[in-house]
């Protein structure tokens, strides 16, 4: 019985030491984009998302086929958005779709370069290129989405008081 004990202890031992790295390395990645998911709202700690940012490329280079790759990237690109690295972000969604075509990320990923290409760069040729990529790739994935493509394609370029004005003259027209 003792040596039933002992042998099961080893085993124990042997199994969690086993733990793959790819397990390893997305726990630490998910722990990490848990902590800094709170503090994306404001400038998160820079050390600690780059920190990330680099468990994410080390786990994409070591398993460049598994299915979690591109919701890592996804989300790379989520964190220099919200940190203002707007260029960064594009260059990272524009990862995904090269290496990635089929993830399920891609089309959230086209409507998101397309609306930091309106929206936050001011390149208003990218983002129609972009919004029109949605609709023509992803555009039958979600109905609402789509719609919001559709607007923003009808308002590219217009200052909020253009837009303002074009409200009032279609509400003015309802009366």
């Amino acid at each position: 019985m003792r040596n039933l004990l002992i042998l099961l202890s080893a085993l124990c031992v042997l199994t969690a030491s086993s733990c793959g790295k790819k397990e390893k390395l997305s726990e630490l990645i998910n722990l990490q984009l848990d902590s800094i998911t709170h503090s994306l709202a404001v400038k998160a700690d820079a050390k600690q998302l780059d920190r990330l940012i680099l468990n994410i490329n080390d786990f994409i280079s070591k398993f460049p086929k598994d299915s979690l790759a591109s919701k890592y990237l996804f989300e790379e690109a989520r964190i220099y958005q919200s940190q203002g690295e707007y260029k960064n972000a594009v260059t990272v969604l524009d990862r995904l779709l090269i290496d990635f075509p089929d993830a399920k990320e891609c089309g959230m990923s086209v409507f998101m370069e397309g609306f930091i290409y309106a929206n936050l760069l001011n390149d208003y040729t990218k983002a129609k290129e972009k919004y029109e990529l949605y609709l023509s790739k992803y555009g039958n994935e979600n109905e609402k989405m789509s719609h919001d493509v559709k607007l923003e394609l009808d308002n590219l370029g217009k200052s909020p008081d253009e837009l303002f004005k074009q409200i009032q003259a279609n509400a003015d027209s309802l009366k």
